[in-house]
């Protein structure tokens, strides 16, 4: 016979109170996993369980991923899925809302946790390495992509971008202009995609309200 499955609701974000049967000697992560899969359609998600945890709403407490889902929480038990936040490198702060990076190809997810933000390759002779919150060295054109390419900041509620590098890079904004990015800032959208032309690259700018 098959194990009795645990009701259980999830709060994944803006997605709340989803239900959810999950076998009872699953790991947290493991129904992590699953509602990445079922939840796929939500742009901000990355593919990798390690970047979330759950906590038991009752008292926000998280779930230890070492022990089953049956020691952790009751049948009809409510959970909610939250981001794990990095630690801030220093010079940088938290961006005032929720914003990632989603390349718009094969899909991978970058949370931006600190601003200014870097998208790049990582070189400790480069200043500010621990601000290289996008590292693009592993992509097979990964090589085309400056060490410091570009910067993503944050002026009273509005993000920009700007160039670090004379590797091009052009942003295509909701009205379908692609427009260069210079040393100058240049404010940044929801929606916007930006390329870094050399190596193909584009990756959509998200803001999760």
């Amino acid at each position: 016979m098959g194990q009795t499955r645990l009701d259980l609701r999830i709060d994944v974000f803006e997605e709340e109170n989803q239900l959810a049967k999950a076998l009872p000697d699953l790991k947290p992560s493991e129904l992590v996993e699953a509602v990445l899969q079922e939840f796929r359609e939500l742009e901000y998600l990355s593919g990798s369980s390690a970047d979330y945890k759950l906590l038991r709403a009752e008292d926000g407490e998280p779930l230890d991923d070492e022990d089953e889902l049956r020691h952790q929480i009751g049948e009809n038990g409510r959970l909610i899925m939250v981001e794990e936040e990095k630690p801030l490198p220093p010079g940088t702060a938290r961006p005032s809302r929720p914003i990632y990076l989603r390349d718009t190809v094969i899909g991978n997810v970058y949370k931006l946790h600190w601003l200014p933000a870097i998208i790049g390759r990582p070189d400790k002779n480069q200043p500010h390495n621990e601000w290289v919150a996008v590292d693009l060295e592993r992509y097979k054109t990964g090589l085309r992509v400056s060490r410091r390419h570009a910067q993503i900041s944050e002026e009273n509620g509005q993000f920009f971008i700007s160039a670090m590098s004379r590797n091009p890079t052009l942003v295509k904004d909701a009205a379908g202009d692609m427009v260069p990015v210079t040393g100058e800032k240049r404010p940044l959208h929801n929606g916007d995609i930006i390329h870094l032309e050399r190596s193909n690259i584009a990756l959509k700018f998200i803001i999760r309200e």
